[in-house]
């Protein structure tokens, strides 16, 4: 019963510490998802074609970068993937910083002695450390969604329906394809997240897997980018392998499809992550030299 409690005691204290930044990212996620999602009235409204020729128009380079490639920003579709890509950009910055806090927070914050001379293993103070930041990731992916799904109804007619049953089919759809991106989000979330654990229980140093974390990020950015620049997307299959952004293409996920090799991928690296994190952290001298 101690023990319990004292497991429930730590993951409370766990959330009140990341309650704050995890209201900023809420607050920055509603506001970014309202205007972008809103913007799409003004797009839906003009001239589709001349939408898609200005995409066009565009170097592949910079499509890959801006997210757009391949995809078309005169559909909700096209365009919500284009806002998701930037919300899981920082989906997984904020993943990894929940992941670094939960593994190295008591070594950064010298508090360590007094949280490990408590009647708990060091596997047990992980597990609610970790439980905690899942929790905090689970919020973050729902409040996207909310917030997302809330946009529709103020759409109208700019999703694509018409009157009576046109218009409530085009929002139904355009509902399905947030949800689905939702669940990429999250997914997301866990790969990045149990990449920073893991990196952060093998380092001597919390700065260093802090900073392995945030690499990861800007790494898996990079090949997504080199993956998209490529018309031939067999030819950039090593890039794709780098970038968790790219294991469901945007395509994909809105159609509802994911290839199984790269779902597998990713269950492979958090399950591995998680547990190198379990072992390299019950091993780890909690004294920062």
């Amino acid at each position: 019963m101690v023990v319990r409690n004292a497991t429930a005691a730590m993951i409370v204290r766990e959330l009140k510490t990341n309650a704050k930044p995890l209201l900023i990212w809420c607050v920055v996620i509603v506001l970014f998802n309202v205007a972008g999602v809103m913007k799409f009235e003004g797009i839906a409204a003009g001239d589709a074609e001349a939408v898609r020729q200005l995409t066009v128009a565009f170097p592949k380079v910079a499509l890959a970068v801006m997210g757009i490639s391949d995809l078309d920003m005169s559909t909700f579709a096209g365009y919500y993937a284009v806002l998701e890509f930037y919300v899981g950009i920082m989906a997984a910055v904020y993943a990894v910083s929940l992941a670094r806090n939960a593994v190295s927070r008591e070594m950064t914050d010298g508090t360590y002695e007094f949280l490990f001379v408590r009647p708990v293993t060091r596997a047990r103070i992980l597990t609610a450390k970790l439980l905690a930041a899942l929790i905090d990731a689970i919020i973050f992916a729902a409040v996207n969604l909310v917030s997302s799904l809330l946009c529709l109804p103020m759409l109208g007619d700019a999703l694509g329906g018409g009157d009576g049953v046109g218009a409530s089919a085009a929002e139904s759809g355009a509902a399905t394809v947030i949800w689905r991106f939702c669940v990429w989000l999250f997914a997301l979330m866990l790969v990045f997240a149990a990449i920073a654990a893991c990196a952060c229980a093998v380092c001597a140093r919390p700065d260093r897997g802090a900073a392995i974390g945030n690499a990861s990020v800007v790494v898996a950015y990079g090949a997504g980018v080199v993956y998209d620049m490529f018309a031939d997307h067999d030819a950039a299959l090593v890039a794709r392998v780098l970038s968790p952004f790219r294991y469901a293409t945007p395509d994909e996920i809105i159609h509802g499809t994911a290839p199984i090799a790269f779902v597998a991928l990713s269950a492979l690296i958090v399950a591995v992550g998680i547990v190198t994190a379990f072992v390299a952290f019950d091993r780890r001298d909690l004294a920062v030299r």
